[in-house]
């Protein structure tokens, strides 16, 4: 058996097992939506809990509409923009606490009041401090900052010291060391908190969003549908929001694999 067949043995073997998760994941949806149909049929009640089918020609109504894709163009945009900021502040400074001491013992009080500060209390504050336009931003930022952060720092302190002590010994440039030490962990511990950092900052813009009522924002369209008591729509719109956040999740998984094959 040549280099080749294996080659394409072990593909075929990998979209293989691609498939079969593909179709577990299938089952699920299609189980969860049973379930939904059947509690639906249970209460009996379309104020409270909207069959499937109403929830879909609801998103079907919804996506007709001039302000749906305002709202969505609004709220994304406030969610990437606190999330560029987010990681590049992390970068920086995690990578300046990552190396120097004095500025990793200056952070980390900062660092924990965030992480420990409720959610709320940071909408209420950045309420006060921002118009309704640019509190979610802020709310955003200093939500997954914290997380972006510790895992830059966790990335540059985790290095292998058997490694660091084997190329200062062979006098391995610095360069070097950096491109194929520093960079392969910060980036694999960047990745797998930013898959869930972006996912995070969507749900934090939308609750800040149901607060401070911007203009044109998806948290305030949930907020008008509750106030109808349009719970179909409340539905649709959640809806959107789960794809939406699965599709950062795919979209940061493909940047992984783009930037892996790169390498």
């Amino acid at each position: 058996m040549n280099l080749s067949t294996i080659k394409n043995n072990l593909r075929c073997g990998i979209q293989n097992k691609s498939a079969k998760y593909k179709l577990y994941t299938l089952i699920s949806i299609i189980v969860l939506i049973l379930l939904w149909k059947l509690i639906s049929l249970y209460v009996d009640k379309e104020i409270l809990v909207p069959s499937p089918e109403a929830t879909l020609m609801s998103i079907f109504s919804l996506v007709r509409q001039k302000y749906f894709w305002r709202a969505v163009y609004h709220t994304l945009f406030r969610t990437i923009t606190g999330f560029i900021v987010a990681l590049v502040s992390a970068l920086v400074l995690g990578v300046a606490a990552g190396f120097i001491k004095p500025v990793y013992y200056l952070m980390k009080p900062f660092n924990t009041a965030i992480k420990a500060t409720p959610t709320m209390s940071i909408i209420l504050l950045a309420l006060i401090w921002l118009n309704s336009e640019k509190a979610p931003i802020l709310v955003s930022f200093l939500i997954i900052f914290p997380i972006l952060y510790s895992n830059v720092v966790e990335g540059i302190l985790n290095i292998d010291k058997n490694l660091l002590e084997m190329a200062e010994l062979y006098k391995v440039k610095k360069r070097r060391v950096i491109t194929e030490l520093y960079i392969p962990s910060i980036k694999s511990y960047l990745f797998a908190a930013a898959t869930t950092a972006l996912g995070l900052n969507l749900k934090v813009m939308i609750s800040a969003e149901v607060l401070s009522q911007p203009k044109f924002a998806m948290g305030r369209e949930l907020q008008l549908e509750k106030v109808y008591l349009n719970t179909a729509n409340v539905f649709a719109w959640t809806i959107v929001i789960i794809f939406l956040a699965a599709l950062f999740d795919i979209i940061l998984k493909r940047l992984k694999l783009r930037l892996e094959k790169w390498k």
